[in-house]
């Protein structure tokens, strides 16, 4: 997982990237510390280096950070999930998730209605479902993390999705 490090800039890696390789070492890959590491390269270019490493340095140090990486990348808790996900916001990721994938079914079924049987049409028919997803982990995977960085994150990855399922519909409608 370390080439992840590679999204953050080049002045912030030569100043922690030694020590996020150690933190990253005793790690298994998961989900969790992905989205962890992505958001955090979405946060650090957002806010430049020096302003992080000023308010590192005024801040009073916790019991529990040993690092300020630890508390740049959430990775101050035990088991690395970042911020406890309360039940509340397990209602509301599942609410969201099924409100935009019923909203984008809905449109899908309208636009597959009114152009046909259209190969890139088809090939969006399951882009409801993972944007929903998508959309949850703002209650979830990035709860704790600023709204700009839910916003990059959340519509850089939809724009991605969608990008990939338009390829493969336009593929499909080039190939006999």
């Amino acid at each position: 997982m370390t080439w992840l490090l590679r999204l953050y800039p080049r002045t912030w890696r030569r100043r922690y990237g030694a020590e996020v390789e150690e933190i990253l070492a005793g790690r298994t890959f998961s989900f969790r510390t992905t989205i962890d590491l992505v958001a955090g390269a979405i946060d650090v270019w957002l806010h430049p280096v020096e302003t992080l490493a000023a308010a590192a340095a005024a801040a009073p140090p916790r019991k529990d950070d040993t690092t300020m990486l630890n508390r740049i990348l959430r990775f101050d808790c035990a088991a690395a999930y970042g911020p406890d996900v309360t039940r509340e916001d397990a209602w509301k990721a599942g609410v969201s998730m099924i409100l935009t994938t019923l909203v984008l079914t809905i449109g899908w079924m309208a636009l597959h209605v009114r152009l046909g049987d259209d190969a890139v049409v088809d090939a969006f028919g399951m882009l409801p479902f993972m944007i929903g997803m998508v959309v949850s982990m703002r209650y979830t995977y990035l709860k704790g993390r600023s709204a700009a960085v839910q916003a990059i994150f959340i519509g850089g990855l939809t724009a991605v999705l969608v990008a990939i399922f338009a390829m493969a519909g336009l593929l499909t409608r080039l190939l006999p």
